[in-house]
């Protein structure tokens, strides 16, 4: 089994608190930890650490390390570019 974590926002959906600088997958509100790093604790039972993969964008990517030492950096990804793919117009 494989878990990848989408972790690219820029900062806008949980405004004010997600700023540019710390958008929502670094917040701490829940129990001190962050959103990527409660995401991480909770896959970890079902998934091995080398099966975990991550992507976020060049802004972000030395505080997806620092937030996540144990997860091998072969398996953080840079996304080349803002798509807001979890958005959509209909």
């Amino acid at each position: 089994m494989y878990a990848l974590i989408l972790a690219g926002g820029k900062g806008t959906r949980l405004y004010p608190l997600s700023r540019a600088k710390n958008p929502k997958q670094f917040l701490k509100i829940i129990n001190n930890k962050s959103f990527l790093r409660n995401t991480v604790d909770r896959i970890k039972p079902l998934v091995s650490k080398d099966n975990i993969y991550v992507v976020t964008n060049k802004e972000y990517i030395d505080k997806v390390y620092a937030e996540l030492p144990e997860i091998d950096k072969k398996n953080i990804f840079v996304e080349p570019e803002n798509k807001e793919t979890s958005t959509f117009n209909i």
